[in-house]
């Protein structure tokens, strides 16, 4: 583990600490990127669960849209440029580290022939997986998410872990 990766380690148990013990409300964004091929963009971070790929995604401040918040987490982990704006698939409230966690969840398209690289600090891995060949290590919570999507299941708007 070089030094970039131990002090986002490190500030990521900080802050999983911290909302245990104040119970905040927080601000989330997750997007759904797909491509033309049937494929969805998936992240694997570098500080926490490194062995999950998730969807990408991060915080945003109240004074945030948080469609533009969830399209510039995309740039900035993956470098996958949208190739237009993001459409909400749904609104959801994770619990599970004591802080109450209220995520939105967007869909969108890549533009043609965006390839994702991994920004190297965050992300230790950016890439895209057919829709009908999730990888087996795809977090729960992003799963459900990716299938309603494919699915064209409505959302239920429960608890993001659930």
């Amino acid at each position: 583990m070089n030094l970039r990766t131990a002090a986002y380690t490190l500030a990521h148990s900080l802050r999983l600490l911290w909302w245990r013990v104040r119970r905040p409300n927080v601000y989330g964004t997750k997007a759904i990127i797909l491509n033309d091929r049937r494929e969805v963009l998936l992240v694997r971070h570098t500080y926490a669960m490194r062995d999950l790929y998730m969807l990408p995604g991060g915080g945003y401040q109240l004074h945030e849209d948080p469609a533009l918040a969830a399209a510039r987490e995309v740039v900035e982990e993956t470098g996958v440029e949208l190739a237009g704006p993001l459409c909400l698939h749904g609104a959801f409230v994770d619990a599970a580290h004591g802080a109450r966690n209220h995520i939105h969840v967007y869909v969108g398209r890549a533009a043609a022939g965006a390839r994702p690289v991994a920004d190297g600090r965050e992300i230790a891995e950016a890439a895209w997986f057919p829709l009908d060949d999730l990888p087996a290590n795809l977090s729960g919570p992003s799963a459900r998410r990716i299938i309603e999507v494919r699915d064209g299941q409505q959302t239920s708007g429960v608890d993001w872990r659930t």
